[in-house]
């Protein structure tokens, strides 16, 4: 994290504070530059699962997925469903959004995708 941190900052973005989610084990801190938002997430705990530690251990510290939000969460997985993607983690509430729920859906040729309630 502290590697990112730097490396982005020196590219001219801003970060806000770290937030710890304790119920994923990971931590995460939103940075911003020129209307472009970017979450950076690791483990709160190595020793423990996390959603990342795939991610990390196959491909490294690279960004791993797109988020968009949305105004109609279930329209919209609904939506994405009947255009192939996959429900991969349904939606839950997540500290890092104030409890907004999220969820993340996956498709061959995009990847990783991550929906948050607005």
């Amino acid at each position: 994290m502290d590697r990112a941190l730097s490396a982005f900052m020196t590219l001219g973005y801003t970060f806000g504070p770290l937030v710890e989610d304790v119920d994923r084990n990971i931590k995460i801190c939103f940075g911003q530059k020129d209307g472009y938002r970017i979450e950076l997430v690791c483990p709160l705990d190595r020793k423990q699962e996390s959603p990342v530690d795939i991610y990390l251990k196959n491909v490294g510290p690279v960004p791993y997925h797109i988020c968009y939000t949305s105004d109609c969460l279930e329209e919209d997985i609904e939506d994405l469903q009947r255009k192939g993607f996959r429900l991969v983690i349904p939606p839950a509430g997540a500290v890092a959004f104030g409890g907004r729920r999220v969820a993340f859906l996956s498709s061959l040729g995009l990847g990783l995708m991550e929906i948050v309630e607005i």
